[in-house]
C-alpha cells in the first residue's frame, strides 16, 4: 500500500535547514484531507518512521510534528527519539495543569517543544515557560504584538515565522527578530511516496504472548505497548470510548490495562489482530484460522501440555496466514516472535503440535476417523471431540461485536 508525508523546510537566519515540518497526507494531494487530529499524527508517524527512512525525510535534520493534547497527555511523544523530533503543540490544545505537566516531563527528558500558531493568551503563560520555540502564523497577527511578544520572551525562547509567502513579509519578519522561518516564499510542502508492507503486528503477538502466560505482568505488557506507536494510540483511544464502556478517562497504558483487566484486554488484541488483516474476501478463512487456534488450545490441555496452550494455539491462528499474507510461510515465520516448536509445526515439521493441527484440517474437511484422534489424542472420545469444538465455534462467536 502507497503512503505519503508532506514535508515543508524550516530555515534559521542564515539559511541553513534547521528542520522539515512533518505532514499528514493521505494521498498525492498536496492540502490536509484528515478528519481527527491524533488519528493524522499517528499515521504521519507510522508512515515517517516505519514505511520511510525518517532520516531522508529530513535530511539527517529534525522532524517538526503535531502532537493533539490526548496524545501529549498520554506521553505519546516519548515513543519517538528525542534527539530526530521537535514536538509541536497544536493550537487547539486546550491549555491545563495536566497539559502544562506533561509538556514539563517531555523537557526534562530532553524534548525539544514548540508552540504551534500561537496567539498569546494569559493562560499559556505556563507554557510559553516550558517551550523551546513559538511559532506565529506571521500573516495572522498584528505586527506590532508580534514584536512585542518578541521583545518580552527573546531572551527566553526561539521565535518562528509561519506562512511567510513573500520577500517582503521575510524580511519584515528578519528585521522584527525571527530565529526560524516557514512559508511558502521557501517553498511549498513537497509530497514524498512511501509503500508499506503488508504483515502481522508483531507487537500484538508479543502481547499476546505474554497475555497467555499463567500470571501476565502488566509492566512486561505495558512495556511492549509502548514500543509501538500506533497500538499505544489505539489501546489509549479505545479505553477512553464506549468500545470498553468506560467511565473515567484514563491516560497511561498500566493504568489502563490494570482498569481494564487482562480478560478484555486479550479480547482487545485479538480484535487488533485481526482488524489488521482482514478484508471483506478474507473474513471468513480468519474465523476458521481463529477456530482452529481455540481448538488446538483445547487439545492441548486434554493433552497435558504444560506451557504449551499458547504454542498449540498459535499455530492453529497461523495456520493459513501465508495464504491471508499472499507470502512465503518460511519468510512469515523468520518474522514471528513464535517458539521454535510452532515455527517446526507451521512450516510442516513432524512434531506433536503438527500432528494435532493435522487432525483439526483433517476434521474441517471431514475427512478424520476416531481412530485418527485417538493415535494423537488416546483419552478423547469423538464426543469429547465435537464438544471441544462446539467450544471453539462458540469463543470465536463471542469475539464479534
Amino acid at each position: 500500500m502507497e503512503v505519503y508525508v508532506g514535508r515543508q523546510p524550516i530555515f534559521d537566519r542564515k539559511m541553513n535547514v534547521l528542520g522539515y515540518e512533518l505532514l499528514y497526507r493521505r494521498s498525492i494531494n498536496n492540502f490536509y484531507e484528515g478528519t481527527d487530529d491524533s488519528q493524522s499524527t499517528a499515521a504521519l508517524i507510522n508512515n515517517a518512521f516505519f514505511a520511510m527512512e525518517l532520516y531522508e525525510l529530513t535530511s539527517g535534520t529534525r522532524a517538526f510534528i503535531n502532537f493533539s493534547k490526548e496524545m501529549i497527555l498520554g506521553e505519546i511523544p516519548l515513543l519517538l527519539p528525542k534527539e530526530k523530533i521537535v514536538v509541536e503543540i497544536l493550537e487547539r490544545a486546550e491549555t491545563s495543569d495536566k497539559l502544562i505537566n506533561a509538556c514539563k516531563k517531555l523537557r526534562e527528558k530532553g524534548y525539544i517543544i514548540a508552540l504551534d500558531d500561537f496567539v498569546f493568551n494569559e493562560i499559556d503563560l505556563p507554557l510559553i515557560e516550558i517551550a523551546h520555540i513559538i511559532k506565529v502564523e506571521f500573516n495572522n497577527v498584528d505586527y506590532s504584538r508580534q514584536h512585542q511578544l518578541i521583545k518580552q520572551y527573546k531572551n527566553s525562547v526561539k521565535f518562528l515565522a509561519e506562512k511567510v509567502e513573500t520577500r517582503e513579509e521575510y524580511e519584515l519578519a528578519l528585521n522584527m527578530g525571527y530565529d526560524y522561518f516557514q512559508g511558502y516564499f521557501f517553498g511549498k510542502p513537497m509530497v514524498m511516496k512511501g509503500r508499506e508492507i503488508d504483515g502481522l503486528n508483531t507487537t500484538l503477538m508479543r502481547v499476546l504472548s505474554e497475555l497467555n502466560q499463567q500470571e501476565p505482568e502488566y509492566q512486561k505488557i505495558t512495556e511492549i505497548i509502548e514500543t509501538d506507536l500506533g497500538l499505544s494510540y489505539k489501546m489509549l483511544k479505545g479505553a477512553n470510548s464506549i468500545f470498553f464502556e468506560s467511565k473515567k478517562q484514563t491516560y497511561f497504558i498500566k493504568h489502563t490495562l490494570i482498569r481494564l483487566g487482562l480478560v478484555e484486554v486479550k479480547k482487545w488484541v485479538y480484535l487488533m489482530m485481526l482488524k489488521d488483516i482482514q478484508v471483506v474476501e478474507n473474513k471468513e478463512l480468519i474465523r476458521n484460522c481463529l477456530i482452529r487456534g481455540k481448538l488446538m488450545e483445547l487439545l492441548s490441555s486434554e493433552k497435558g501440555t504444560k506451557n504449551k496452550p499458547i504454542e498449540y494455539f498459535l499455530t492453529g491462528m497461523f495456520s493459513s496466514i501465508d495464504v491471508l499474507l499472499n507470502r512465503s510461510m518460511n519468510e512469515i515465520v523468520e518474522e514471528l516472535p513464535l517458539s521454535i516448536d510452532v515455527k517446526e509445526a507451521l512450516l510442516g515439521g513432524n512434531n506433536e503440535i503438527r500432528q494435532s493441527l493435522h487432525i483439526v484440517l483433517n476434521c474441517e474437511m471431514l475427512n478424520w476417523s476416531i481412530t485418527d484422534i485417538k493415535r494423537v489424542f488416546p483419552n478423547i472420545t469423538q464426543k469429547k471431540f465435537m464438544s471441544m469444538y462446539i467450544e471453539a465455534l462458540k469463543w470465536v462467536l463471542r469475539l464479534d461485536y
